[in-house]
């Protein structure tokens, strides 16, 4: 079985200098991608280029990138139809750049923004989402994506996690953050939710599932 792990951190850029990142170490999704392929699955590997954990051994990169464009690139060019499942544990902004403006409200030109400048006025709009395309791409994939809630109940959790796998079209939801606590819990249509205490237990789990 052939599976595609996005793993890491992205950004949107601002200037040519500047960038505002989602913050990951990738540790999530490096650690499944090595647990699945411990237990006898094919693994590729695209990761966040500002990841900063290690790579276990037999585990390698097959792509890279920085921004949301630059992963849309990557599922344009790839033939995503050859996966048996796509996971989605990257850290992926939700918005990107409008308009940057000085105090006075003037359009700042093009290149890297002044250093000097007492303040900036930053609009941001929502940007390109990755996790609605993927269903395009892989009719028939098991897709599993992720969502990091830092305010709610375990109740209102689960609908935001159910309400992602609907307008998505996913076969399951990964729930983690200061809301939900330690740990993960893996949502799958028709099936129970799982808690799951560490990255570890997690891919696990992921085989378990991808395997049914």
């Amino acid at each position: 079985m052939n599976v595609l792990v996005i793993s890491g951190p992205a950004s949107i850029p601002l200037d040519p200098a500047r960038n505002i990142f989602n913050q990951s170490t990738g540790t999530t999704g490096v650690t499944i991608a090595a647990i699945l392929q411990e237990n006898g699955f094919s693994t590729t590997l695209w990761q966040g280029k500002e990841a900063s954990c290690p790579l276990p051994s037999g585990i390698r990169i097959s792509a890279e990138f920085r921004t949301v464009p630059e992963l849309q690139l990557l599922l344009e060019k790839s033939n995503l139809a050859q996966f048996h499942a796509i996971l989605v544990p990257a850290a992926l902004p939700d918005y990107a750049l409008k308009s940057a403006r000085d105090l006075q409200g003037e359009v700042l030109p093009e290149g890297k923004w002044p250093g000097s400048l007492p303040g900036l006025q930053i609009e941001l709009t929502p940007g390109p989402r990755i996790l609605p395309t993927l269903r395009d791409y892989a009719p028939k994939a098991k897709i599993i994506g992720w969502k990091w809630e830092t305010h709610g109940d375990i109740q209102q959790l689960k609908k935001v996690a159910e309400k992602q796998i609907q307008t998505c079209r996913t076969d399951g939801c990964v729930l983690n953050g200061p809301a939900y606590g330690n740990g993960y819990l893996l949502m799958t249509v028709g099936g129970d939710s799982l808690p799951c205490p560490s990255p570890a237990e997690l891919g696990h789990a992921l085989a378990r599932y991808l395997k049914n």
